[in-house]
């Protein structure tokens, strides 16, 4: 990667303030046991074996001054180190996350978690479990089950997040009550982003409009989580090029499409970070909250 311009200046929004990147998403397993149709990383390949290869890359992140960690596959608990990742990333400092489908999480898999893990997000896109289930979240009981863990993850003191992707089968949809039910810290709200190469079948059958999705973030943006916060709305466009992602390897790649290229992270500096993903549309999606 080209070393920055002498003089370059840190990023910003049109206020003038300061845009610096916190967050990562590391796609660590490409290892999943469920078929959810619409997912935008299904075809993506590659399995993290190496705990010292872990290690570097927290090192790297930390010296980005990258804060916070989302651990993501794939399903993160197909990887027997999902859980020395966890433990490995509090020692370096980072504020850790997990995005599961929730199918491999147990009481005693929360317990053993708990001293390291400061978040968990549950996907569930549907307050039907017949509708996850045609989606291929599951096998008929995702719902119930996510209901379930949502009250052991928060007894355990481990924040809770919802992800929902929104798709023709969902928009329609009334989340109030399951939402109210989870009662989590953080609920985001995706519009279904089509991935050339990864979800192209599920296009016709599944994809939503823009104006679709603004009648579902209407029909939801009076919702307010326990904490006050309101629901995080992404659009198809806002995801685009907005999340720095690792691939297992532990290397940069933006997945816009199929076998996108990687980045060696130990060539990245800091400044470089705005040039590899969209620094304003980090900031708009709420890229940067209180962890």
């Amino acid at each position: 990667m080209d070393s920055p311009a002498q003089g370059w200046n840190q990023p910003s929004i049109g206020d003038g303030t300061i845009i610096q990147v916190k967050s990562v998403n590391w796609h660590f397993t490409s290892k999943c046991n469920y078929h959810c149709t619409f997912c935008c990383t299904q075809k993506n390949q590659g399995e993290l074996t190496s705990l010292q290869t872990a290690a570097d890359v927290f090192h790297h992140l930390r010296r980005l001054g990258i804060q916070k960690i989302n651990f993501v596959g794939g399903e993160p608990f197909c990887s027997p180190l999902i859980f020395d990742l966890v433990k490995l990333a509090k020692e370096y400092g980072l504020t850790t996350s997990i995005t599961t489908n929730g199918s491999l999480v147990t009481t005693e898999v929360i317990d053993r978690l708990s001293p390291y893990l400061d978040w968990m997000g549950l996907s569930v896109d549907s307050a039907s479990n017949d509708v996850e289930k045609a989606l291929g979240r599951g096998y008929g009981r995702h719902v119930s089950h996510a209901v379930h863990l949502s009250h052991l993850i928060r007894n355990a003191g481990i924040r809770l997040k919802v992800n929902t992707t929104v798709t023709q089968m969902t928009a329609s949809e009334d989340m109030h009550q399951l939402i109210a039910t989870f009662s989590p810290d953080r609920w985001k709200v995706f519009q279904f982003l089509h991935v050339k190469g990864q979800n192209d079948h599920a296009v016709e059958n599944l994809s939503i409009s823009d104006r679709a999705f603004e009648a579902f973030k209407e029909r939801h943006m009076d919702i307010r989580l326990h904490n006050g916060f309101a629901p995080v709305f992404e659009s198809a466009d806002t995801m685009i090029d907005s999340y720095l992602m690792l691939a297992p390897s532990g290397n940069i790649y933006q997945n816009t499409h199929v076998a996108a290229p990687e980045v060696p992270l130990a060539s990245v500096q800091p400044q470089n970070l705005p040039r590899i993903l969209n620094i304003e549309k980090y900031s708009a999606r709420g890229g940067i909250y209180e962890y």
